[in-house]
């Protein structure tokens, strides 16, 4: 387990990073609320499938794809803006 920790620890590590050398501190606020929105936007369609709004794994999978686009190209205007 503790190689686990290690890799998991390097690689979250690596993720920060890599954010805060292409992210702007003053464009951290942003980046944070790009994050949210998503993290909120994939519960929805995770809730939806669950209690059977959302009757396919198909039509899950393509909104699941549009809110990841949408969450690319929020981190891509962030990033352009820096």
């Amino acid at each position: 387990m503790s190689s686990f920790n290690d890799a998991h620890n390097k690689d979250k590590q690596f993720k920060e990073s890599l954010i805060s050398s292409v992210v702007a501190p003053d464009k951290q606020d942003a980046y944070t609320k790009a994050v949210d929105y998503s993290i909120d936007d994939l519960m929805g369609v995770m809730e939806a499938y669950k209690h059977g709004s959302i009757t396919s794994e198909e039509v899950a999978q393509e909104q699941i794809k549009l809110f990841l686009e949408e969450y690319t190209v929020k981190l891509i205007n962030i990033i352009k803006e820096k």
